[in-house]
């Protein structure tokens, strides 16, 4: 229905705007405190862990409870709390705390307005979800940019002010859509385990997920180390704000097709071939030998991303049980998006040591060619897709 998809293309204005502040310069405070980068790793690396660990968990309350208004509102404010003690922040214990509740909240919620509208079942609502999500990265973008303007004027103190301002968006907008029913099998069950149980039993979740992770290492290095392999290429931040704004444009552009694209193709091609693209984009930006090259290449970033991100949503819908959507939803982010990430930020800051960022990006593209081969003859064996 055209009012529900309204409705959750307003909620991820505040919600992706949020993100592009929060977490996004979360990095530029602990520099701005001073704390060396190899610190620096070490909580952005434990705030991933927690969220990976939380995420799920997440989900799960969704399907158990279908109070997703809550759980959003009372996250972001809790989040809000964090960045605002972030700021005043001077001890190490502290600090580690703030990491821990940074990512058990914001970070954890990655992902949750997507799972809670796949809890609606929006393809039996008719919601085009590549159009819907396509306003969160629009969102992430223009916020990025004019936000890194405005923390330049006035500084760290702007982030808890301007993540306090999205959230009294969000929670109004949150409330004007609709809870999810819990069905009577879920509020009976009523265990994560169980869930997650009957989610590893499904074989084709459990590829998927396989291969989603596989896909995605080489994009989880790019996240950080694209701004490395310019600055190595002799590029200024300019540079690196017109590539990120180019991978989040390109989102906004190519997600409303997605559903085109599935309905000509299926979602498991659709899949392969994002998967198979994360591999082409890292090797095409690795390659790429100045500025402008690797400027360009970031372009192929709507190849792989938002099919992907879109596809998965979707065929998770196809292939799992209603009652366990939202668990499943962010079951599939968590392997992903943020396990996958830690893993290639990991291998990443081990291969810069011997190599440059470019050549290390570029070696890390062979996980998505695996993980394209591996989907496509997994899907062959287990057959059609009964929906």
């Amino acid at each position: 229905m055209k009012h529900i998809s309204l409705k959750f293309s307003a909620l991820m204005i505040p919600y992706y705007a949020m993100w592009a502040m929060g977490p996004g310069f979360f990095v530029v405070i602990l520099e701005q405190k001073g704390i060396a980068a190899n610190e620096t790793a070490i909580f952005t690396c434990l705030i991933s862990i927690v969220a990976a660990i939380v995420q799920p968990l997440m989900g799960f309350l969704c399907d158990k409870t279908g109070k997703a208004k809550t759980i959003i509102s009372l996250s972001m404010l809790i989040s809000v709390a964090a960045y605002t003690w972030l700021y005043f922040i001077t001890g190490t214990l502290q600090l580690v705390i703030c990491s821990v509740v940074i990512g058990s909240t914001i970070n954890a919620m990655y992902g949750f307005s997507e799972s809670w509208l796949s809890k609606l079942d929006c393809a039996k609502l008719g919601v085009n979800f590549g159009a819907v999500r396509s306003i969160g990265s629009l969102s992430y973008a223009i916020t990025a940019g004019v936000y890194g303007q405005l923390f330049d004027i006035f500084g760290a103190v702007s982030l808890p002010i301007a993540m306090a301002a999205s959230t009294l968006v969000l929670i109004p907008v949150a409330m004007l859509c609709p809870n999810p029913q819990v069905s009577e099998k879920q509020k009976a069950e009523g265990q994560f385990s169980k869930a997650f149980g009957e989610l590893m039993k499904n074989r084709r979740f459990v590829l998927l997920i396989i291969c989603y992770f596989l896909a995605f290492i080489p994009t989880g290095a790019a996240n950080s180390y694209l701004a490395i392999h310019i600055r190595q290429l002799g590029g200024t931040a300019g540079d690196v704000g017109l590539a990120l704004f180019i991978l989040a444009g390109m989102e906004f552009l190519v997600m409303p097709f997605y559903k085109k694209l599935e309905a000509r193709f299926g979602a498991e091609k659709v899949l392969i071939f994002a998967f198979c693209m994360y591999g082409v984009k890292n090797l095409s930006i690795g390659l790429a030998n100045n500025v402008t090259l690797a400027v360009i290449a970031s372009a192929t970033n709507g190849l792989c991303f938002p099919l992907s991100i879109t596809g998965v949503q979707s065929y998770v819908d196809q292939i799992t049980q209603r009652e366990y959507a939202a668990t499943a939803q962010l079951v599939s982010n968590t392997s992903g998006m943020i396990i996958s990430q830690i893993i290639g930020l990991a291998l990443c800051g081990v291969l810069t040591t011997y190599v440059s960022a470019g050549t290390a990006l570029a070696w890390l593209s062979v996980f998505a060619f695996i993980s394209c081969v591996v989907f496509a003859v997994g899907v062959k064996k287990l057959g059609k897709v009964k929906i």
